[in-house]
């Protein structure tokens, strides 16, 4: 009768594909320290061949993890860690795709071991631009090795590796960079100094990915500046505006940026739709890729974030406070339009919407064109308050914000004159319902100021009402007199809330509005 639960265990056929001397090898497991790797390269000396074959044999590649013969190809490559015969050096670059956190270390020893006949090879792998990035960062990881194991090796692996640093595609994309940032530690960590002034270039023409390293780290490094105190805070930042780190949609690349004004939209942080759709930071101005030059094509860093985190702890912390300054924080805020919350690019979405139903409806084309201001487009903006003023030559607002562009570009002569038109169509009922009073009295202000030189916007939103009133009766020579014609009240397509004096301006400056359009 057969014997159905007496059979032999299986044996695992990799045992029977390799000599019986690499039994042990196979069967080694799990890494560890107390394996005696130099007996059994002694042992496996004769073996190289089979040793690299076994290193590239697809089957432990396809292996479960938790089966022990999975770890052979690392017990072979320390063994030519030990061995480091010239023959593997070829074969062994297939060993740079690898996929595995372990590879690295374990490939550039063993290309240390073999020594400067790998480095032609090597180089050329680097050189290869069809290699994926951080395989060619790894065989530059080997070269640096070779040349720290031995030292007839350096100089001309020094060279080799300057001299990649000018190549013609590095400046190509972002994985270039990328590159060169890997290369450019590989030499800091070599001390190779003759390769500073190739370096600095590098770093002037803007070919090295900075989130990597820096010069300043390399000349640290060097002994060229000292080096930063790692338990001291590094100095706080102390130039203005909100610095973020953005990705290039269109080449990939990440840069640094610093805007005068950044805000989070707090309604699309808490929605994940809308946050996925729109995103929430807004950045009033166009965003310029500085190496392709593509506009408003970004995505948010892990470094934006950090930046975003950062602004809401000063915001929100008191003993974080001093770690930016105001004027370095991305404001957060709710920002809001006729039809209620939404984000500014959903509100460009609806007045679009709107005005292709009404065309001819010019205080849709000044809202449209306020927001167009908010967002740091100009001259788009500009355009719609034209078009807006060909619709309803009586407009204040339209010609309010003219006004403050025309002041802000110094064009005192256009300043003034939109000034007056402010004061005249505000005079004939032309301002938003319950504004005449504080249209009439910013027009009479910046005309004033513009008459005896001076900016409306040099006035810091800081100073206190009764400073400001001050420079205004020492400008106009005598105390103010306020106008008593009684207003002609126009009708207004709908209706607008009075906005209160410490709200943010509705023409999106960024100012109170007691400091910017409700001056009194």
């Amino acid at each position: 009768m057969m014997k159905l639960f007496n059979r032999k265990p299986k044996t695992d056929p990799a045992l029977a594909r390799y000599p019986a001397a690499m039994a042990e090898l196979l069967q080694l497991g799990v890494p560890d320290k107390e394996i005696d790797y130099t007996s059994l390269a002694e042992r496996l000396r004769d073996y190289t061949p089979d040793l690299i074959r076994l290193i590239l044999d697809d089957d432990f590649a396809d292996r479960d993890q938790d089966d022990p013969i999975a770890m052979a190809p690392f017990h072979a490559l320390e063994v030519l860690a030990i061995l480091g015969p010239a023959e593997a050096a070829e074969p062994l670059l297939a060993c740079l795709e690898w996929e595995t956190d372990w590879a690295g270390d374990e490939l550039t020893r063993t290309y240390a071991k073999i020594g400067p006949v790998a480095v032609p090879l090597l180089l050329a792998y680097l050189e290869d631009g069809t290699h994926e990035p951080m395989h060619r960062v790894l065989a530059a990881d080997a070269l640096r090795a070779i040349a720290d194991a031995h030292p007839s090796a350096q100089e001309e692996i020094i060279t080799a590796l300057t001299r990649f640093l000018d190549r013609p595609s590095a400046d190509d994309s972002a994985e270039e960079e990328r590159v060169t940032a890997f290369v450019i530690s590989d030499l800091t960590d070599l001390r190779a100094t003759s390769a500073y002034d190739a370096i600095a270039r590098a770093f002037a023409e803007d070919r090295v990915d900075t989130q990597i390293l820096d010069l300043e780290f390399v000349e640290q490094e060097w002994g060229m500046r000292p080096r930063s105190d790692i338990d001291v805070l590094p100095p706080l930042r102390t130039e203005p505006g909100v610095h973020l780190v953005l990705k290039c949609k269109v080449c990939g690349r990440e840069r640094a940026h610093t805007f005068p004004k950044v805000y989070c939209d707090i309604p699309t942080a808490r929605d994940e739709k809308k946050r996925k759709k729109y995103g929430p930071l807004i950045i009033p101005q166009r965003v310029v890729c500085p190496k392709c030059g593509a506009v408003d094509q970004y995505e948010l860093t892990p470094m934006a974030h950090i930046a975003i985190t950062a602004s809401l702890l000063a915001a929100k912390m008191p003993d974080t406070a001093d770690l930016l300054r105001p004027d370095q924080r991305i404001t957060m805020i709710t920002f809001t339009t006729r039809w209620g919350k939404m984000h500014p690019v959903e509100a460009d979405e609806r007045y679009q919407k709107e005005l292709a139903k009404q065309p001819d409806n010019a205080d849709l084309h000044v809202g449209y064109a306020n927001l167009k201001r908010f967002l740091g487009y100009t001259e788009e903006a500009e355009e719609r308050y034209h078009l807006a003023l060909s619709l309803d030559s009586n407009n204040a607002e339209a010609w309010m914000n003219l006004a403050q562009i025309a002041g802000a570009r110094r064009d005192r002569d256009s300043a003034i004159r939109y000034w007056e038109k402010v004061l005249q169509s505000t005079l004939r009922g032309g301002a938003p319902s319950g504004q005449s009073d504080d249209y009439r009295a910013g027009a009479e202000d910046a005309l004033l100021m513009l008459r005896a030189g001076v900016f409306p916007d040099e006035v810091s939103e800081e100073w206190p009402d009764d400073v400001v009133e001050g420079i205004l009766e020492a400008i106009a020579g005598e105390r103010r007199k306020p106008v008593t014609r009684k207003e002609e009240v126009r009708p207004v397509p709908e209706h607008r809330n009075k906005v209160g004096r410490n709200d943010p301006c509705p023409c999106g400056s960024g100012k109170k509005y007691k400091h910017c359009h409700g001056r009194k």
